[in-house]
């Protein structure tokens, strides 16, 4: 979990480094490839709060964004040279915001892809050895 006053390992300038955020979708597409290829399985059941929790981030995340569009209006600073500058300096900074944003959330569906492809793959297991078990004792 994430503290602003940086008490949860963290703090809002960790997450808006667009470097972490890209190292994290890598990590989460080779978990997508490795369950693509059979690397991983895991049970419906046992996947079933992971996935849980990985739509509510998402959702969450969504809910988030659209709240979130104010940041993306240019605050009225006056009409002089300052006002100016702090206000393209606000609206660079709600717009890594929103793009930090639909990076977390686009890694969350990655993360839930991946689960849900190990899932089926063990589900599809599973049947492949019942179906077996019942050649044999036919």
């Amino acid at each position: 979990m994430l503290i602003a006053d940086g008490g949860g390992g963290g703090s809002f300038a960790d997450v808006m480094n667009l470097g972490a955020i890209q190292g994290v979708t890598a990590e989460t597409q080779k978990l997508v490839d490795a369950a693509k290829g059979g690397g991983f399985k895991i049970t419906p059941e046992g996947v079933k709060p992971i996935r849980d929790a990985l739509t509510e981030l998402v959702n969450g995340l969504a809910d988030v964004q659209y709240k979130s569009y104010l940041l993306d209006q240019n605050p009225q600073l006056g009409d002089h040279p300052y006002g100016h500058t702090v206000a393209k300096h606000d609206s660079t900074a709600a717009g890594k915001a929103t793009q930090v944003l639909e990076q977390l959330k686009q890694v969350a569906k990655q993360a839930d892809e991946a689960l849900a492809r190990a899932a089926g793959l063990y589900k599809e297991a599973e049947n492949q050895a019942f179906s077996a078990l019942q050649t044999k004792q036919a």
